[in-house]
Protein backbone atom coordinates (compact mmCIF):
# COMPACT_ATOMS: atom_id res chain seq x y z
CA UNK A 1 0.00 0.00 0.00
CA UNK A 2 1.51 3.28 -1.29
CA UNK A 3 1.78 5.84 1.70
CA UNK A 4 -1.09 8.02 0.20
CA UNK A 5 -3.23 5.42 0.66
CA UNK A 6 -2.20 4.05 4.12
CA UNK A 7 -2.31 7.99 5.27
CA UNK A 8 -5.98 7.75 3.89
CA UNK A 9 -6.99 4.81 5.14
CA UNK A 10 -5.66 5.80 9.01
CA UNK A 11 -7.48 8.86 8.40
CA UNK A 12 -10.95 7.27 7.79
CA UNK A 13 -10.09 5.32 11.19
CA UNK A 14 -10.41 8.69 13.03
CA UNK A 15 -13.20 10.25 10.87
CA UNK A 16 -16.66 9.06 12.32
CA UNK A 17 -18.28 9.41 9.62
CA UNK A 18 -16.42 7.99 6.73
CA UNK A 19 -16.22 4.96 9.20
CA UNK A 20 -20.59 4.95 9.22
CA UNK A 21 -19.57 4.15 5.36
CA UNK A 22 -18.88 0.73 6.66
CA UNK A 23 -21.48 0.55 9.17
CA UNK A 24 -23.14 -3.03 8.98
CA UNK A 25 -26.93 -3.27 9.84
CA UNK A 26 -29.02 -5.76 8.63
CA UNK A 27 -31.03 -5.01 5.58
CA UNK A 28 -29.45 -1.31 5.12
CA UNK A 29 -26.84 -0.03 2.05
CA UNK A 30 -25.43 3.05 3.02
CA UNK A 31 -24.95 4.67 -0.22
CA UNK A 32 -22.06 7.23 0.93
CA UNK A 33 -21.71 8.95 4.01
CA UNK A 34 -20.23 12.56 3.55
CA UNK A 35 -18.91 15.07 6.49
CA UNK A 36 -20.93 18.64 5.62
CA UNK A 37 -19.27 20.98 7.52
CA UNK A 38 -21.10 23.79 8.16
CA UNK A 39 -19.07 26.83 8.32
CA UNK A 40 -19.70 27.34 4.97
CA UNK A 41 -23.04 26.68 4.79
CA UNK A 42 -25.19 23.42 3.23
CA UNK A 43 -27.84 24.53 1.22
CA UNK A 44 -30.43 21.21 1.55
CA UNK A 45 -31.94 20.12 -2.15
CA UNK A 46 -35.66 21.58 -1.28
CA UNK A 47 -35.08 25.36 -1.34
CA UNK A 48 -38.15 25.54 1.40
CA UNK A 49 -35.85 24.00 3.88
CA UNK A 50 -33.75 26.48 5.66
CA UNK A 51 -29.96 26.24 5.22
CA UNK A 52 -28.15 24.21 7.82
CA UNK A 53 -24.58 25.68 9.46
CA UNK A 54 -23.66 23.09 11.78
CA UNK A 55 -21.64 20.13 11.18
CA UNK A 56 -23.26 17.17 10.37
CA UNK A 57 -22.70 13.46 8.83
CA UNK A 58 -24.98 13.12 6.07
CA UNK A 59 -25.81 9.49 5.40
CA UNK A 60 -27.63 8.19 2.07
CA UNK A 61 -28.65 4.12 2.43
CA UNK A 62 -31.86 2.10 0.98
CA UNK A 63 -33.61 -0.41 3.43
CA UNK A 64 -34.34 -3.76 1.76
CA UNK A 65 -34.61 -3.99 -1.96
CA UNK A 66 -35.28 -0.19 -2.46
CA UNK A 67 -36.30 2.11 0.49
CA UNK A 68 -34.32 5.24 -0.14
CA UNK A 69 -33.53 7.29 3.56
CA UNK A 70 -31.17 9.59 4.42
CA UNK A 71 -29.71 10.21 8.07
CA UNK A 72 -28.24 13.15 9.12
CA UNK A 73 -26.18 13.05 12.42
CA UNK A 74 -24.78 16.55 13.96
CA UNK A 75 -21.46 15.94 15.12
CA UNK A 76 -20.80 14.08 18.91
CA UNK A 77 -20.70 17.89 20.96
CA UNK A 78 -23.78 19.04 19.12
CA UNK A 79 -26.14 15.98 19.49
CA UNK A 80 -29.15 16.30 22.04
CA UNK A 81 -29.60 12.80 22.27
CA UNK A 82 -32.51 12.87 20.41
CA UNK A 83 -33.37 11.17 16.84
CA UNK A 84 -35.86 13.01 15.05
CA UNK A 85 -38.13 11.49 11.61
CA UNK A 86 -39.95 13.66 9.23
CA UNK A 87 -42.79 12.08 7.19
CA UNK A 88 -43.40 12.90 3.99
CA UNK A 89 -46.63 13.80 2.13
CA UNK A 90 -48.52 12.94 -1.17
CA UNK A 91 -47.13 10.18 -3.13
CA UNK A 92 -43.89 10.25 -1.27
CA UNK A 93 -40.98 9.49 -3.10
CA UNK A 94 -38.96 11.91 -1.30
CA UNK A 95 -37.42 13.16 1.33
CA UNK A 96 -38.26 15.74 3.96
CA UNK A 97 -35.64 17.97 3.55
CA UNK A 98 -37.35 20.80 6.11
CA UNK A 99 -37.57 18.31 8.75
CA UNK A 100 -34.05 17.22 8.07
CA UNK A 101 -32.50 20.46 8.60
CA UNK A 102 -33.99 21.55 11.22
CA UNK A 103 -33.47 18.22 12.77
CA UNK A 104 -29.70 18.64 12.59
CA UNK A 105 -29.87 22.30 13.75
CA UNK A 106 -31.46 21.73 16.74
CA UNK A 107 -29.01 19.21 17.58
CA UNK A 108 -31.00 16.46 16.68
CA UNK A 109 -30.66 12.98 14.98
CA UNK A 110 -32.81 13.47 11.74
CA UNK A 111 -33.90 10.90 9.27
CA UNK A 112 -36.88 10.80 6.26
CA UNK A 113 -37.74 7.68 4.13
CA UNK A 114 -38.87 8.46 0.14
CA UNK A 115 -41.23 5.25 1.67
CA UNK A 116 -39.61 3.01 -1.29
CA UNK A 117 -39.94 4.51 -4.37
CA UNK A 118 -38.86 7.66 -6.48
CA UNK A 119 -41.28 10.83 -7.39
CA UNK A 120 -39.88 10.62 -10.67
CA UNK A 121 -41.51 7.06 -11.60
CA UNK A 122 -44.66 8.23 -12.64
CA UNK A 123 -46.90 5.09 -12.56
CA UNK A 124 -44.86 3.56 -9.21
CA UNK A 125 -47.70 1.01 -7.70
CA UNK A 126 -47.79 -0.54 -11.19
CA UNK A 127 -43.93 -1.60 -9.93
CA UNK A 128 -42.66 -4.37 -7.03
CA UNK A 129 -46.36 -5.44 -5.14
CA UNK A 130 -44.42 -4.34 -1.66
CA UNK A 131 -44.38 -0.85 -2.87
CA UNK A 132 -47.94 -0.47 -1.44
CA UNK A 133 -46.88 -1.81 1.91
CA UNK A 134 -44.30 0.19 2.21
CA UNK A 135 -46.09 3.27 1.24
CA UNK A 136 -48.52 2.52 3.29
CA UNK A 137 -46.49 2.47 7.03
CA UNK A 138 -44.17 -0.26 6.89
CA UNK A 139 -40.82 1.95 5.35
CA UNK A 140 -41.35 4.66 8.44
CA UNK A 141 -41.16 1.71 10.59
CA UNK A 142 -38.38 0.04 9.26
CA UNK A 143 -36.87 3.85 8.95
CA UNK A 144 -37.51 3.73 13.02
CA UNK A 145 -35.26 0.63 13.89
CA UNK A 146 -32.41 0.84 11.37
CA UNK A 147 -32.47 4.31 11.90
CA UNK A 148 -32.03 4.39 15.62
CA UNK A 149 -29.68 1.47 15.15
CA UNK A 150 -27.53 3.73 12.97
CA UNK A 151 -27.07 6.28 15.74
CA UNK A 152 -26.58 3.83 18.05
CA UNK A 153 -23.41 2.94 16.24
CA UNK A 154 -22.53 6.44 15.14
CA UNK A 155 -22.82 7.83 19.02
CA UNK A 156 -21.70 4.63 20.64
CA UNK A 157 -25.33 5.21 22.51
CA UNK A 158 -28.86 4.94 21.66
CA UNK A 159 -31.64 7.71 21.25
CA UNK A 160 -32.74 9.07 24.46
CA UNK A 161 -36.12 9.61 22.56
CA UNK A 162 -37.42 9.72 18.97
CA UNK A 163 -39.99 11.83 17.83
CA UNK A 164 -41.87 12.10 14.65
CA UNK A 165 -43.54 14.79 12.91
CA UNK A 166 -45.38 14.73 9.86
CA UNK A 167 -48.43 17.06 7.47
CA UNK A 168 -50.67 15.82 5.58
CA UNK A 169 -49.40 12.77 4.13
CA UNK A 170 -46.25 12.68 6.40
CA UNK A 171 -49.64 13.17 8.96
CA UNK A 172 -51.24 9.84 8.02
CA UNK A 173 -47.62 8.47 8.61
CA UNK A 174 -47.91 9.83 12.25
CA UNK A 175 -51.32 8.24 13.01
CA UNK A 176 -50.08 5.09 11.58
CA UNK A 177 -46.90 5.01 13.93
CA UNK A 178 -48.52 5.49 17.10
CA UNK A 179 -51.78 2.97 15.55
CA UNK A 180 -49.39 0.42 14.35
CA UNK A 181 -45.91 0.47 15.43
CA UNK A 182 -46.74 2.05 19.00
CA UNK A 183 -43.04 1.29 20.58
CA UNK A 184 -41.51 3.26 17.46
CA UNK A 185 -41.84 6.70 19.62
CA UNK A 186 -41.95 8.82 22.23
CA UNK A 187 -43.73 11.46 20.56
CA UNK A 188 -45.49 12.22 17.82
CA UNK A 189 -47.09 15.66 15.73
CA UNK A 190 -49.61 14.55 13.77
CA UNK A 191 -50.84 17.49 11.16
CA UNK A 192 -54.33 17.55 8.23
CA UNK A 193 -53.33 13.99 9.58
CA UNK A 194 -55.77 12.19 7.25
CA UNK A 195 -57.46 9.43 9.14
CA UNK A 196 -59.49 8.75 6.23
CA UNK A 197 -57.09 8.65 3.39
CA UNK A 198 -59.15 6.53 0.81
CA UNK A 199 -62.28 8.62 1.78
CA UNK A 200 -60.59 11.58 1.42
CA UNK A 201 -58.96 10.71 -2.00
CA UNK A 202 -62.39 9.18 -3.44
CA UNK A 203 -64.15 12.77 -3.16
CA UNK A 204 -60.98 14.23 -4.24
CA UNK A 205 -61.40 12.47 -7.28
CA UNK A 206 -64.99 12.63 -7.11
CA UNK A 207 -64.72 16.76 -6.97
CA UNK A 208 -62.34 16.62 -10.13
CA UNK A 209 -64.94 14.08 -12.39
CA UNK A 210 -68.09 17.16 -10.90
CA UNK A 211 -65.57 19.85 -12.41
CA UNK A 212 -65.03 18.06 -15.54
CA UNK A 213 -68.40 17.91 -16.21
CA UNK A 214 -69.26 21.52 -15.57
CA UNK A 215 -66.84 23.61 -17.36
CA UNK A 216 -67.21 26.03 -18.44
CA UNK A 217 -69.71 26.75 -15.70
CA UNK A 218 -67.61 28.16 -12.80
CA UNK A 219 -64.67 30.03 -12.75
CA UNK A 220 -61.54 30.13 -10.06
CA UNK A 221 -62.94 33.56 -8.82
CA UNK A 222 -66.72 32.50 -8.29
CA UNK A 223 -65.51 29.45 -6.47
CA UNK A 224 -63.39 32.12 -4.60
CA UNK A 225 -66.85 34.19 -3.86
CA UNK A 226 -68.44 31.53 -2.53
CA UNK A 227 -65.29 30.81 0.02
CA UNK A 228 -65.38 34.61 1.04
CA UNK A 229 -69.06 34.65 1.50
CA UNK A 230 -68.99 31.82 3.56
CA UNK A 231 -66.15 32.98 5.84
CA UNK A 232 -68.09 36.77 5.90
CA UNK A 233 -71.44 34.61 6.89
CA UNK A 234 -69.67 34.02 10.54
CA UNK A 235 -66.76 36.23 10.61
CA UNK A 236 -67.12 38.08 13.86
CA UNK A 237 -68.17 35.21 16.00
CA UNK A 238 -64.88 35.28 18.02
CA UNK A 239 -65.41 39.02 18.86
CA UNK A 240 -63.44 40.67 16.03
CA UNK A 241 -64.37 40.47 12.46
CA UNK A 242 -60.77 40.03 10.60
CA UNK A 243 -61.28 37.61 7.90
CA UNK A 244 -60.68 34.02 10.02
CA UNK A 245 -63.92 32.46 11.36
CA UNK A 246 -62.55 30.51 14.70
CA UNK A 247 -65.13 27.80 14.27
CA UNK A 248 -66.86 27.52 10.85
CA UNK A 249 -68.60 24.42 12.08
CA UNK A 250 -71.12 26.49 13.95
CA UNK A 251 -71.50 28.74 10.49
CA UNK A 252 -74.49 28.72 8.73
CA UNK A 253 -74.08 29.25 5.14
CA UNK A 254 -75.77 28.42 2.09
CA UNK A 255 -74.21 28.78 -1.69
CA UNK A 256 -78.29 29.70 -2.56
CA UNK A 257 -77.59 32.62 -0.63
CA UNK A 258 -75.34 34.35 -3.82
CA UNK A 259 -78.26 33.48 -6.36
CA UNK A 260 -78.48 36.41 -8.19
CA UNK A 261 -80.65 38.53 -8.33
CA UNK A 262 -83.19 40.38 -11.20
CA UNK A 263 -80.79 42.43 -12.78
CA UNK A 264 -77.69 41.63 -10.66
CA UNK A 265 -74.43 39.71 -13.39
CA UNK A 266 -71.64 40.14 -11.10
CA UNK A 267 -70.57 38.75 -7.44
CA UNK A 268 -73.74 36.32 -7.62
CA UNK A 269 -73.98 32.31 -8.98
CA UNK A 270 -77.10 31.22 -11.46
CA UNK A 271 -78.94 28.53 -10.59
CA UNK A 272 -77.42 26.13 -12.28
CA UNK A 273 -73.83 27.31 -10.52
CA UNK A 274 -75.07 27.32 -7.54
CA UNK A 275 -76.64 23.84 -7.45
CA UNK A 276 -72.78 22.75 -8.61
CA UNK A 277 -71.60 24.78 -5.50
CA UNK A 278 -74.23 22.81 -3.44
CA UNK A 279 -73.43 19.70 -4.49
CA UNK A 280 -69.17 20.24 -3.92
CA UNK A 281 -69.86 21.25 -0.60
CA UNK A 282 -72.40 19.13 0.16
CA UNK A 283 -71.75 15.27 1.79
CA UNK A 284 -70.18 13.17 -0.98
CA UNK A 285 -72.87 10.05 -1.45
CA UNK A 286 -72.09 7.01 -3.27
CA UNK A 287 -74.15 5.72 -6.23
CA UNK A 288 -76.15 3.54 -3.70
CA UNK A 289 -76.97 6.24 -1.04
CA UNK A 290 -74.50 5.92 1.07
CA UNK A 291 -72.92 8.47 2.58
CA UNK A 292 -69.28 8.34 2.32
CA UNK A 293 -68.35 12.55 4.50
CA UNK A 294 -69.70 15.87 5.66
CA UNK A 295 -68.76 17.28 2.82
CA UNK A 296 -66.96 21.18 2.83
CA UNK A 297 -67.18 23.48 5.79
CA UNK A 298 -67.85 26.89 5.12
CA UNK A 299 -65.00 28.93 3.85
CA UNK A 300 -63.25 25.92 2.50
CA UNK A 301 -61.19 27.47 -0.45
CA UNK A 302 -61.87 25.14 -3.60
CA UNK A 303 -59.79 24.74 -6.58
CA UNK A 304 -61.77 23.91 -9.50
CA UNK A 305 -59.37 21.41 -10.76
CA UNK A 306 -61.01 19.37 -13.96
CA UNK A 307 -60.21 15.84 -14.35
CA UNK A 308 -56.24 15.04 -16.27
CA UNK A 309 -57.29 14.79 -20.09
CA UNK A 310 -55.09 13.67 -20.69
CA UNK A 311 -52.72 13.24 -17.24
CA UNK A 312 -51.06 16.10 -16.32
CA UNK A 313 -47.14 16.19 -17.36
CA UNK A 314 -45.63 14.58 -14.19
CA UNK A 315 -47.09 12.70 -11.46
CA UNK A 316 -50.52 12.59 -11.22
CA UNK A 317 -52.83 13.39 -8.18
CA UNK A 318 -52.94 11.25 -5.89
CA UNK A 319 -55.97 10.21 -6.13
CA UNK A 320 -55.53 9.12 -9.97
CA UNK A 321 -52.44 6.54 -8.49
CA UNK A 322 -54.38 4.72 -5.99
CA UNK A 323 -57.44 4.53 -8.07
CA UNK A 324 -55.98 3.91 -11.51
CA UNK A 325 -52.72 2.47 -10.65
CA UNK A 326 -53.44 0.70 -7.02
CA UNK A 327 -56.99 -0.31 -8.03
CA UNK A 328 -57.53 -0.47 -11.93
CA UNK A 329 -53.96 -1.91 -12.62
CA UNK A 330 -54.63 0.41 -15.78
CA UNK A 331 -51.65 3.16 -16.83
CA UNK A 332 -54.47 4.63 -19.11
CA UNK A 333 -56.83 4.22 -16.95
CA UNK A 334 -59.61 6.95 -17.63
CA UNK A 335 -60.62 8.84 -14.63
CA UNK A 336 -63.99 9.71 -16.00
CA UNK A 337 -64.78 6.17 -14.98
CA UNK A 338 -64.32 6.84 -11.57
CA UNK A 339 -67.43 5.33 -9.46
CA UNK A 340 -67.56 6.22 -6.00
CA UNK A 341 -68.68 3.31 -4.26
CA UNK A 342 -66.87 0.88 -6.70
CA UNK A 343 -63.06 2.44 -6.54
CA UNK A 344 -63.24 3.23 -3.22
CA UNK A 345 -64.40 -0.49 -2.00
CA UNK A 346 -61.39 -1.55 -3.73
CA UNK A 347 -58.60 0.51 -2.10
CA UNK A 348 -58.32 -1.53 0.77
CA UNK A 349 -57.63 -4.68 -1.01
CA UNK A 350 -54.76 -2.93 -2.54
CA UNK A 351 -53.44 -1.08 0.98
CA UNK A 352 -54.95 -0.07 4.19
CA UNK A 353 -54.44 3.58 4.01
CA UNK A 354 -56.52 3.49 6.91
CA UNK A 355 -55.01 5.51 10.27
CA UNK A 356 -58.39 5.98 12.15
CA UNK A 357 -58.30 2.96 14.67
CA UNK A 358 -58.92 4.87 18.02
CA UNK A 359 -57.16 2.11 20.25
CA UNK A 360 -54.06 4.27 21.52
CA UNK A 361 -53.26 1.65 24.39
CA UNK A 362 -50.16 0.45 23.50
CA UNK A 363 -48.93 4.01 22.42
CA UNK A 364 -50.11 5.31 25.98
CA UNK A 365 -48.35 2.56 28.12
CA UNK A 366 -45.34 3.19 26.03
CA UNK A 367 -45.22 6.52 27.67
CA UNK A 368 -46.02 7.99 23.89
CA UNK A 369 -47.75 11.79 23.45
CA UNK A 370 -49.71 12.40 20.63
CA UNK A 371 -49.94 16.14 19.27
CA UNK A 372 -52.62 16.97 16.17
CA UNK A 373 -52.98 19.85 14.51
CA UNK A 374 -55.96 20.62 11.64
CA UNK A 375 -56.53 23.80 9.87
CA UNK A 376 -59.82 24.88 10.06
CA UNK A 377 -60.34 25.73 5.91
CA UNK A 378 -58.16 22.60 4.81
CA UNK A 379 -60.03 21.63 1.32
CA UNK A 380 -58.13 18.54 1.26
CA UNK A 381 -58.16 16.70 4.81
CA UNK A 382 -61.78 17.96 6.04
CA UNK A 383 -61.33 19.42 9.90
CA UNK A 384 -64.05 17.22 10.98
CA UNK A 385 -62.48 14.43 10.17
CA UNK A 386 -59.58 14.92 12.59
CA UNK A 387 -62.01 15.89 15.22
CA UNK A 388 -63.90 12.58 14.70
CA UNK A 389 -60.95 10.55 15.22
CA UNK A 390 -60.11 12.66 18.57
CA UNK A 391 -63.59 11.62 19.68
CA UNK A 392 -63.24 7.99 18.66
CA UNK A 393 -59.81 7.61 20.83
CA UNK A 394 -61.83 9.25 23.53
CA UNK A 395 -64.32 6.77 23.60
CA UNK A 396 -61.97 4.35 22.94
CA UNK A 397 -59.39 5.61 25.55
CA UNK A 398 -62.07 6.24 28.67
CA UNK A 399 -63.44 9.73 28.06
CA UNK A 400 -61.78 13.03 26.88
CA UNK A 401 -60.13 13.79 30.27
CA UNK A 402 -57.66 10.21 30.04
CA UNK A 403 -57.34 11.03 26.35
CA UNK A 404 -56.14 14.45 27.02
CA UNK A 405 -53.35 12.92 29.40
CA UNK A 406 -51.32 11.62 26.51
CA UNK A 407 -53.29 13.28 22.66
CA UNK A 408 -53.94 17.06 22.32
CA UNK A 409 -55.66 18.67 19.24
CA UNK A 410 -55.22 22.74 18.02
CA UNK A 411 -57.76 23.46 15.33
CA UNK A 412 -55.94 26.60 13.37
CA UNK A 413 -58.92 29.27 12.10
CA UNK A 414 -58.29 30.59 8.75
CA UNK A 415 -55.36 28.07 7.93
CA UNK A 416 -55.45 25.79 4.73
CA UNK A 417 -53.60 22.31 4.53
CA UNK A 418 -51.06 22.05 6.72
CA UNK A 419 -50.00 25.84 5.82
CA UNK A 420 -51.58 29.24 3.97
CA UNK A 421 -55.04 30.70 4.40
CA UNK A 422 -55.40 33.92 6.13
CA UNK A 423 -54.98 32.34 9.32
CA UNK A 424 -51.96 32.44 11.64
CA UNK A 425 -50.48 29.46 10.09
CA UNK A 426 -46.96 29.62 11.93
CA UNK A 427 -47.35 27.23 14.85
CA UNK A 428 -44.87 28.65 17.61
CA UNK A 429 -43.79 27.08 21.07
CA UNK A 430 -45.65 27.29 24.56
CA UNK A 431 -46.47 30.59 25.98
CA UNK A 432 -45.41 34.20 25.84
CA UNK A 433 -47.63 36.36 22.93
CA UNK A 434 -45.56 35.39 20.29
CA UNK A 435 -43.71 38.45 19.41
CA UNK A 436 -39.99 36.75 19.14
CA UNK A 437 -41.39 33.55 17.63
CA UNK A 438 -38.86 31.26 15.96
CA UNK A 439 -40.29 29.91 12.59
CA UNK A 440 -38.38 26.63 13.47
CA UNK A 441 -40.10 25.97 16.94
CA UNK A 442 -43.83 24.78 15.73
CA UNK A 443 -45.08 22.20 18.06
CA UNK A 444 -41.62 20.44 18.52
CA UNK A 445 -40.56 22.68 21.79
CA UNK A 446 -44.56 21.80 23.32
CA UNK A 447 -43.92 17.95 22.50
CA UNK A 448 -40.46 18.23 23.96
CA UNK A 449 -41.70 19.91 27.42
CA UNK A 450 -44.80 17.33 27.84
CA UNK A 451 -42.74 14.71 27.62
CA UNK A 452 -40.20 15.84 30.24
CA UNK A 453 -42.66 17.22 32.36
CA UNK A 454 -45.83 14.71 31.89
CA UNK A 455 -47.74 17.62 32.09
CA UNK A 456 -49.98 18.62 28.73
CA UNK A 457 -49.63 21.66 26.79
CA UNK A 458 -52.40 24.86 27.22
CA UNK A 459 -52.42 27.59 25.01
CA UNK A 460 -49.77 27.26 22.14
CA UNK A 461 -49.27 30.67 19.82
CA UNK A 462 -49.16 30.93 16.23
CA UNK A 463 -48.68 33.70 13.86
CA UNK A 464 -48.58 34.88 10.75
CA UNK A 465 -45.68 36.30 8.45
CA UNK A 466 -45.37 38.66 5.69
CA UNK A 467 -41.44 37.68 5.05
CA UNK A 468 -39.85 38.00 8.15
CA UNK A 469 -41.97 39.95 9.98
CA UNK A 470 -44.93 39.07 11.70
CA UNK A 471 -48.05 40.44 11.18
CA UNK A 472 -50.84 38.92 13.44
CA UNK A 473 -49.97 36.03 16.01
CA UNK A 474 -52.90 34.46 17.85
CA UNK A 475 -53.41 31.64 20.72
CA UNK A 476 -53.88 28.04 19.25
CA UNK A 477 -56.19 26.32 22.21
CA UNK A 478 -56.38 23.03 23.21
CA UNK A 479 -59.82 21.58 20.98
CA UNK A 480 -62.52 22.09 22.29
CA UNK A 481 -61.37 25.39 23.69
CA UNK A 482 -61.54 28.46 21.35
CA UNK A 483 -60.05 31.77 21.31
CA UNK A 484 -61.60 34.78 22.36
CA UNK A 485 -61.26 38.27 21.80
CA UNK A 486 -61.01 40.56 25.26
CA UNK A 487 -62.86 43.50 23.20
CA UNK A 488 -60.27 45.88 24.01
CA UNK A 489 -56.54 44.79 22.92
CA UNK A 490 -54.76 44.99 19.64
CA UNK A 491 -56.87 42.64 17.84
CA UNK A 492 -53.81 41.28 15.84
CA UNK A 493 -51.74 39.98 19.22
CA UNK A 494 -52.29 37.01 20.85
CA UNK A 495 -52.44 38.15 24.40
CA UNK A 496 -56.04 40.04 23.10
CA UNK A 497 -57.66 36.51 23.50
CA UNK A 498 -58.40 34.00 25.82
CA UNK A 499 -59.33 29.86 25.46
CA UNK A 500 -62.69 29.45 26.50
CA UNK A 501 -65.47 26.87 26.37
CA UNK A 502 -67.69 27.55 22.72
CA UNK A 503 -70.42 29.81 23.62
CA UNK A 504 -73.95 27.56 23.80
Amino acid sequence: MSLLLATAALAALDDPCAAMGRAKVADVRIVSATAVGGDAGFTPPDKRALPVTVDFCRIEGVIEKEIGFELWLPIAKDWNGHFLAGGVGGQAGQYNYRELSRGVRRGYASASTDTGHKASDRHWLLGDPMRAANYAGRSNHLLAVKAKALVRHFYGTPARRALFVGCSGGGRQALTEAQRYPTDYDGIIAGAPGARTPEMSARRMWEMVQHSASRPWMTAAQWALIAKAGVEACDGADGVKDGVVENPATCRFRPADLLCRAGQAEACLTPQQAALATRIYGPLIDETGRRVDDGLLPGVPVSPTPLPEPFTPGPPYLAVALFGDGVHRDPNWNPATFRVGRDLAAIDKVMDLHADNPDLTRFRDHGGKLLMYQGWIDPLVEARTTIDYLRAVEAKMGGPERTAQFVRLYMAPGVDHCVGGPGADQLGGAGGDGIALDPEHDMLSALEAWLDSGEGPGTLIAAKRDGTAITRTRPLCPYPLEARYDGTGDADVARSYRCAKPAG
